[in-house]
């Protein structure tokens, strides 16, 4: 995915890992609603508030959104590592990062996750 940099520009990889991350928290906050939804994870279990004291008063909620930061945070760590001081397409970056975006957002809309919902 790299290629040569443009002499006078600083190197794009960092802003890349960036989208990356963001999209793919996002992707991971509509696939753990979808999952809850269909019970195959229990909403009990991410009830960190509960469970942790983290995120008090959130409920299930916090679970879910501190795993999906977590994810954000390792994702940008190792990309970030990966493309460091390197210029990388920019546009399939980007591409990768609205695909990802546009998963999620559809994983935590009710009518696409209520279709997984367990009866």
């Amino acid at each position: 995915m790299s290629v040569q940099p443009v002499e006078g520009t600083k190197p794009n990889g960092p802003v890349a890992a960036g989208f990356i991350a963001a999209a793919a928290a996002c992707f991971t906050l509509g696939l753990i609603v979808t999952l809850n939804e269909a019970k195959i994870i229990v909403n009990a279990t991410l009830d960190f508030s509960k469970n942790y004291g983290i995120g008090s008063g959130v409920g299930p909620l916090s679970g879910k959104v501190i795993i999906s930061s977590a994810v954000f945070f390792i994702v940008w760590a190792v990309l970030g590592v990966l493309w460091r001081g390197k210029e990388v397409s920019f546009g399939r970056a980007f591409l990768a990062s609205l695909i990802l975006l546009a998963g999620g957002f559809a994983l935590t809309f009710p009518p696409i996750f209520e279709i997984f919902a367990a009866k």
